[in-house]
């Protein structure tokens, strides 16, 4: 058995304990639904069951300071029902051995934001889960990154991150300036259904949500990750989980072309020009935030890029999709108003 396969039972089994000996405690099944997507007949559904307090706010809600929100104890293989908000079941899943939901249904639903509810017998009761169903009608998908790329956070610098998540509150929080103007831009032309994708974890999703709400960017799925053990590696990798999602979405909605947008901080260039690669004709566009020299110190422990993010960015400039850069908003949509793909008169400071 590898180190990692062993790391990870050994998790299973503390978790297994902490479990049982919560609920002998009198904590009951919470559930956690994530912002999620789908079309017109299918919804994929993101949620989580953790085993909390009864009388405690509800894991993930603004009474949470963010540190409390790592504190958790999921619950693997927890029954979970998916209803029609008329309460018409329509389908009953298990969560997987981290707690999470992740299943996509045959569901029939109309265009824009709509809601399933989730139960989760002995716990939570009708949980509201909100979808963004795409309509088939739209052309252009958002793509975005989010730490340095639509949140100023300093990532992964151990004390400013463990600083911002454990102890600053959301509303401390800036937005890069110019991003939130540019994202409504992207979107104002007809319906555009937005993806945020990012290695953050998913305890940080109620305090991501709340922030793109606060700054004013449009709502829109989030795709993040768990840090965990998977039993063939001791981490997960962020690189792969931005690649396989890429590719995931492209093949759900065959009808869309994405806008891409990331930073230079790490490896968004090299993920971005890949996808472009693999999908011919289905990028729009590529928009890649340069971080300060201070804030590449901090991402990448150099003043620079790293030389894939500089490769990557290199043959992003040798191919035909449109590829801009800048230091903010207002640059990368100067940038791709002169490329023609923003066509309004939409201001972006």
């Amino acid at each position: 058995m590898s180190f990692a396969a062993w790391t990870a039972r050994t998790e299973d089994r503390i978790n297994t304990r902490l479990a049982r000996r919560l609920a002998r405690h009198g904590f009951v099944p919470r559930i956690v639904a994530y912002p999620s997507y789908g079309s017109t007949e299918w919804a994929r559904i993101r949620a989580r069951v953790l085993l909390s307090d009864p009388l405690a706010p509800t894991p993930g809600s603004t009474a949470r300071r963010g540190w409390r929100n790592l504190l958790t104890a999921e619950l693997a293989g927890a029954e979970v029902e998916i209803r029609r908000p008329d309460g018409a079941l329509l389908d009953l899943v298990r969560t997987d051995r981290g707690g999470y939901v992740d299943t996509t249904i045959p569901v029939t639903l109309d265009t824009g934001p709509q809601t399933l509810l989730l139960t989760v017998p002995g716990g939570d009761q009708a949980i509201p889960a909100p979808i963004h169903i795409v309509d088939p009608t739209a052309r252009r998908a958002l793509v975005s990154d989010i730490d340095d790329t639509v949140l100023v956070t300093l990532v992964p610098r151990p004390h400013i991150a463990a600083w911002n998540f454990l102890v600053r509150s959301e509303s401390g929080r800036s937005p890069v300036p110019g991003m939130p103007d540019l994202y409504r831009a992207l979107t104002a032309d007809g319906p555009t259904p937005v993806f945020y994708l990012s290695n953050g974890a998913w305890n940080t999703a109620g305090a991501l949500g709340r922030f793109l709400t606060r700054v004013g960017l449009p709502s829109g799925a989030l795709l993040l990750t768990d840090f965990g053990p998977t039993g063939t590696a001791l981490f997960r990798s962020g690189r792969a989980h931005k690649a396989d999602t890429l590719i995931r979405l492209s093949d759900e909605f065959p009808h869309l072309r994405w806008v891409l947008i990331g930073d230079n901080g790490q490896h968004d260039p090299e993920i971005y020009r890949a996808f472009d690669a693999a999908r011919p004709g289905r990028v729009e566009a590529v928009a890649i935030r340069e971080l300060t020299p201070v804030e590449q110190v901090v991402a990448s422990g150099t003043p620079v890029p790293l030389p894939s993010a500089r490769e990557g960015m290199a043959e992003l400039e040798r191919v035909e999709t449109v590829f801009v850069t800048g230091a903010d908003g207002a640059e990368l949509a100067a940038g791709l108003r002169e490329a023609g793909v923003l066509t309004g008169d939409e201001d972006v400071a």
